[in-house]
C-alpha cells in the first residue's frame, strides 16, 4: 500500500508540481538577482549566485520529493506502534522510549549536520567559482602557460572541497552507528522483558514472536523520521539560502526615488560629494564640479585618484556617503530606475560582448530596432564599413566575450549599442588605453561624431583622446586640483606639461 501510494504521488509530484516549481523559484531569484546592487558582484564571487540559481531550487524539489514517502512512511508506521500498544503497553513503551532517546541522539546529529552542510556549500560555490574563471580565461591560461599552476589550484580547491564532504560523511556515519546501538539496546530490552512476561504469564510466546518481528517496523519508522528532518534540514538550508538573495540585507537591492524626467537634458553636478568603498577610507573628499548637458569633459589622476569612482557613483552602482549627486538639478536619489537607467550608458575598456549575433547585441538595448536605426548607429560608431564587410552582416555570431572582435572593434560596438539605447549621457572610461594609434583614432573620430547631441565624459590616460574636450579636470587623491582646456592646462599647469611631454617621448602623435 505504501509503495502504491509512494508511485501515485511521484508521479503526481514530477508530472504536475515539480517543473513548475523550479521554474518559478529560478526566475525569482535571476529576477531577484538583476536587481541587486553591483557592489554585491564586486564582494561576492559569481559562484555564490550560479550555486543559489541553479542548485538550491534543485535541492528543494528533490527534499520534497523525497520527503513525500518519508512522511507517507513515518504515517504507516504510526499504526504498527499503536498495535503493539494494545499487544503490551509496557512494551510498547519501551519501543518508544528507544525510538525517542533515537531521535534526541538524530537531533543533535542533524544541527550539527546542517552546520556542515553550509560549509561545504561554501566550499561548493568557491570550486564553482573557479572553474567559470577558468573556462572564461582559458585561452589566457593555454598562452601564458600556467596550466600547471591552474592545475594544482583547482587540486587544492577540490581537496579541500572533498575533505569537507568526507568529514560531514564520517560524522553522519558515526552518529547513525550510536542510534542503532540504542535501538538494538531496546530490542535486547523488549526480549529480556518479554521473556519475563512470558514466564509470569502476562503475555504468550506466540504475541512475543510478533512484537520482535514488528521491531523492524517500529524502527523504520525511527528511519524514515530521522530522513524526514534531514530533508527537512536540507530544505531548511536551501530556503536560507535562496531568501538571502530576496531579504534585501546580505545582499542589498537597488534602491530609487519616485520622481521621473520625460525631457532629460543630461546636466551633471557633483556637490561635495565624498564617499569610500571602505566607510574608514574615502577615495572622494569633498568633491565638487558641474558638466553641463552636452559637454564633452574629460577626467584625468593617477591610478586611485577616483576616476572610476566618479563613473560608479553617477552609473548609481553606488551611493555617495556624503554630499549631492544632481542630474539635471535633481539629487539622483530622487529619481526613479527609469530616468537614470534609460538615460545613462558606460563604454569600458573591456566592454562585455555576448555569444550572440551583432544584431542581438545590438538589438538587446531596443529590441525592436529597424535595420535603419542599427544602420544610424552602426554609421556613428564608425562601425558601419566593417559589418558590411562581413559575409553574413549583421547576423554574424561573434563568439563568447566577442572573441572573433579585435579590442576597437568591441570598443565600436559597444559604442553603437549605447547610441541604440538612445540615452543622453555616454561615459568612457579608459575605452582606448589598450588599442593601438589607429584604431584609437578610429575610435576618437566616432566620440567627436556625437559629441554634439550626448553629455560626454572621458575618464583617459592618453592625452591624445581628450585634446578636444571642451573642459579638462585634474583629479588626485579624490579632489579636483585643476581644471581648463587642454591649451590652458598646457599654458598653466606643470604637471599637466610633465605629462604631454612624457607622452610624446613615448611616441604617441597627439595632433
Amino acid at each position: 500500500m505504501e509503495e502504491l501510494l509512494w508511485h501515485v504521488t511521484l508521479w503526481f509530484w514530477k508530472k504536475k508540481i515539480r517543473t513548475k516549481i523550479l521554474f518559478n523559484i529560478r526566475k525569482e531569484l535571476v529576477d531577484n538577482v538583476l536587481e541587486l546592487r553591483i557592489s554585491n558582484f564586486d564582494k561576492y564571487s559569481t559562484g555564490v549566485f550560479q550555486e543559489r540559481i541553479k542548485n538550491d531550487p534543485q535541492a528543494i524539489a528533490r527534499v520534497v520529493n523525497a520527503g513525500q514517502r518519508y512522511l507517507m512512511g513515518c504515517i504507516t508506521k504510526i499504526g504498527v506502534i499503536i498495535y503493539v500498544m494494545c499487544i503490551n503497553w509496557i512494551l510498547g513503551l519501551i519501543y518508544i522510549l528507544g525510538v525517542l532517546i533515537a531521535a534526541i541522539v538524530d537531533n543533535h546529529v542533524q544541527e550539527i549536520s546542517k552546520n556542515k552542510n553550509r560549509t561545504v556549500r561554501k566550499s561548493d560555490e568557491s570550486v564553482n567559482t573557479l572553474l567559470s574563471e577558468v573556462i572564461r580565461g582559458i585561452r589566457d591560461i593555454k598562452l601564458l602557460n600556467f596550466k600547471n599552476s591552474i592545475k594544482n589550484l583547482i587540486g587544492n580547491k577540490l581537496d579541500e572541497n572533498n575533505d569537507l564532504e568526507v568529514d560531514k560523511d564520517m560524522y553522519d556515519s558515526k552518529m547513525s552507528r550510536i542510534e542503532k546501538i540504542v535501538l538494538l539496546l531496546t530490542v535486547f530490552s523488549v526480549i529480556v522483558v518479554g521473556i519475563k512476561f512470558v514466564n509470569q504469564g502476562l503475555l504468550t510466546a506466540a504475541n512475543l514472536i510478533v512484537l520482535y518481528l514488528y521491531n523492524s517496523n517500529i524502527f523504520s519508522l525511527m528511519d524514515n523520521f530521522s530522513n524526514l528532518r534531514s530533508c527537512l534540514k536540507e530544505y531548511e538550508l536551501a530556503v536560507e539560502r535562496i531568501f538571502d538573495l530576496c531579504d534585501n540585507e546580505k545582499y542589498p537591492k537597488d534602491s530609487y526615488g519616485k520622481i521621473r524626467i520625460d525631457d532629460f537634458k543630461g546636466k551633471i553636478t557633483f556637490d561635495n560629494v565624498s564617499f569610500g568603498y571602505n566607510k574608514n577610507k574615502l577615495v572622494l573628499k569633498d568633491l565638487s564640479f558641474n558638466v553641463e548637458a552636452k559637454d564633452t569633459v574629460a577626467i584625468i589622476g593617477s591610478s586611485g585618484s577616483g576616476k572610476t569612482t566618479i563613473f560608479n557613483l553617477i552609473t548609481k552602482s553606488y551611493d555617495v556617503d556624503s554630499g549631492n549627486l544632481l542630474f539635471d538639478d535633481i539629487n539622483i536619489n530622487d529619481l526613479d530606475e527609469e530616468t537614470i537607467r534609460k538615460n545613462v550608458s558606460i563604454i569600458t575598456q573591456s566592454p562585455y560582448i555576448f555569444n550572440m549575433s551583432i544584431k542581438d547585441n545590438l538589438t538587446l538595448v531596443k529590441p525592436n530596432a529597424s535595420k535603419k536605426e542599427l544602420d544610424a548607429v552602426c554609421k556613428e560608431a564608425c562601425f558601419y564599413d566593417y559589418v558590411m564587410s562581413l559575409p553574413d552582416k549583421y547576423d554574424t555570431i561573434i563568439g563568447e566575450g566577442g572573441v572573433n572582435l579585435s579590442g576597437g572593434q568591441k570598443q565600436r560596438l559597444a559604442i553603437a549599442r549605447a547610441l541604440l539605447k538612445d540615452c543622453k549621457i555616454l561615459l568612457f572610461d579608459e575605452a582606448t588605453s589598450a588599442l593601438d594609434n589607429i584604431t584609437q583614432k578610429e575610435i576618437q573620430e566616432s566620440i567627436d561624431n556625437i559629441s554634439k547631441d550626448y553629455t560626454i565624459i572621458i575618464v583617459a590616460h592618453r592625452l591624445s583622446t581628450i585634446m578636444n574636450c571642451n573642459k579638462i579636470y585634474m583629479l588626485e587623491n579624490g579632489k579636483i586640483v585643476d581644471s581648463g582646456t587642454h591649451k590652458e592646462l598646457l599654458k598653466n599647469n606643470k604637471e599637466y606639461q610633465k605629462l604631454y611631454n612624457s607622452e610624446a617621448k613615448s611616441n604617441y602623435k597627439i595632433g
